[in-house]
């Protein structure tokens, strides 16, 4: 038998237990990831909650989210992770998100007018983005505030760079100056002779100046000598080059090579000196002009007695611009008793007699030596039949002086 009171406390037990309901705590945060850059925009800690749900699922205010941003340096590019936390009371959820920090800086160019536009990676003085680095300067781009310049001594021209990650862009807007091109060059002729000292290629530049017209170096010049003959007198063009900063130089200079060469000479004692010109054998200028009565000559020995049988040593010289050329011939003077009349090859010195060095006729002047070497006497023709004598007694002498046999 059951006792009624029991039967009512277990029905009352049943219909409770039938009342109790358990329900999911739905309390979500979600994160969202951030892109920026150095000297962009400091995001604030809501910016990386997407959503945030309570434990009956029902979105609430992103502000009640904890975020650490203690390990993020806004001046340091790199990948960062933030920490997210929520707290719905009887739970605890988190969450992570990325902050990608990375950095674009530029910087002014000045190039001299005549140098090509500089590229893109000419103006960036930074560009690091984490991770991406393999084609970042490819993605670049630059673009001038007017479009292209048309480069202009003096001017100056905006540009901009632009980087984007992330569908973030940064920018650096720069400058490009464009200065004058003051390279230049002063260059100085020189002489010199045939035969003589070869003139240094650097005494042909005097100055150098760069593109910002500073003094410099002039071995930094290029000289190009290449068209001087120095076995020949002649003006030559020698050529001064110097490139610098886009800018070429071509200043053209010359070398004067003048020539001088002299003849021995040979007399009879009392004929008289022979003048400059006659040891002259060739002298000219750079401009192939004859300038045998330029030179200059003198003996040796000033104090010699040329009326005394001997050799005498004499200096004739030229000079041009300030370069002097020195060659040395030499005097023979001869007895009288050897004075000669006839030829023997291309030797042909009149013997005279004392009344026949007194003619001035025309003819007399005329008479000289030619063996290469050349002589002048102030005696005309052999005037008597003594002096032929005389010529046949010394032919053998002058055979012998003049290498024949």
């Amino acid at each position: 038998m059951i006792e009624p009171h029991r039967k009512t406390t277990e029905q009352r037990d049943s219909q409770a237990q039938n009342q109790l309901r358990v329900i999911t705590n739905q309390a979500t945060v979600i994160a969202q990831d951030q892109t920026t850059y150095v000297g962009g925009p400091h995001y604030g800690k809501t910016s990386f909650v997407k959503a945030v749900y309570d434990a009956t699922g029902q979105a609430v205010d992103p502000a009640k989210v904890q975020v650490d941003l203690t390990n993020v340096n806004w001046d340091q590019p790199a990948d960062y992770r933030i920490n997210l936390q929520y707290t719905n009371p009887g739970k605890t959820v988190s969450a992570t998100a990325h902050l990608h920090i990375f950095a674009l800086d530029g910087r002014d160019i000045t190039i001299h007018a005549g140098e090509p536009i500089p590229d893109k990676t000419a103006f960036i003085k930074r560009l690091v983005d984490p991770g991406h680095m393999a084609n970042a300067t490819q993605n670049v781009k630059i673009k001038f505030d007017d479009g292209e310049p048309n480069i202009m001594a003096d001017n100056s021209y905006g540009l901009m760079l632009t980087y984007t990650v992330n569908g973030v862009t940064a920018g650096a807007h720069q400058v490009l100056h464009i200065l004058e091109n003051m390279v230049h060059v002063n260059t100085a002729n020189q002489t010199t002779y045939v035969n003589g000292p070869r003139t240094n290629p650097d005494r042909f530049v005097q100055h150098l100046y760069d593109a910002d017209g500073n003094a410099i170096d002039i071995e930094k010049a290029i000289v190009d000598m290449s068209k001087v003959n120095w076995q020949k007198a002649g003006r030559y063009p020698v050529t001064v080059r110097y490139t610098d900063h886009g800018k070429n130089v071509f200043v053209t200079a010359y070398e004067n090579v003048f020539s001088l060469s002299a003849h021995n000479q040979i007399i009879v004692a009392g004929d008289g000196d022979p003048i400059p010109a006659r040891y002259v054998a060739d002298a000219k200028d750079q401009y192939n002009r004859d300038r045998s009565r330029w030179t200059a000559m003198s003996y040796d020995d000033p104090t010699a007695n040329h009326k005394l049988p001997g050799t005498y040593n004499v200096t004739l010289s030229f000079e041009v611009n300030g370069s002097t050329a020195t060659v040395h011939p030499t005097l023979q003077v001869l007895p009288e008793i050897l004075r000669p009349q006839g030829s023997a090859d291309n030797l042909t010195i009149h013997m005279q007699s004392q009344s026949a060095r007194e003619n001035t006729s025309a003819t007399s002047q005329a008479a000289g030596v030619r063996h290469g070497l050349r002589h002048m006497t102030t005696g005309s023709r052999v005037a008597n039949n003594a002096a032929k004598e005389a010529e046949k007694k010394t032919r053998g002498f002058w055979a012998r002086l003049f290498g024949r046999k």
